[in-house]
């Protein structure tokens, strides 16, 4: 029998991994495009970005049973 993923955590994966993206994004353009350098934004954006993209490999590859 074939293993189904769960979906609840086929779709929090995707949504953190949008997420995750979209604020490495943000830093990425705040960085090249911002007049101040604000360290509370990089600081905050570096910390969701990499919560949300963890989260969303751990549960990819929960989902997938590796």
């Amino acid at each position: 029998m074939a293993n189904i993923p769960s979906l609840s955590i086929w779709i929090f994966a995707w949504i953190f991994l949008f997420i995750g993206i979209a604020s490495l994004i943000i830093l990425i353009v705040y960085s090249k495009y911002g007049r101040e350098i604000s360290v509370r934004l990089s600081i905050i954006s570096i910390v969701f970005s990499s919560i949300f993209l963890g989260f969303a490999i751990h549960f990819l590859l929960l989902s997938w049973n590796l």
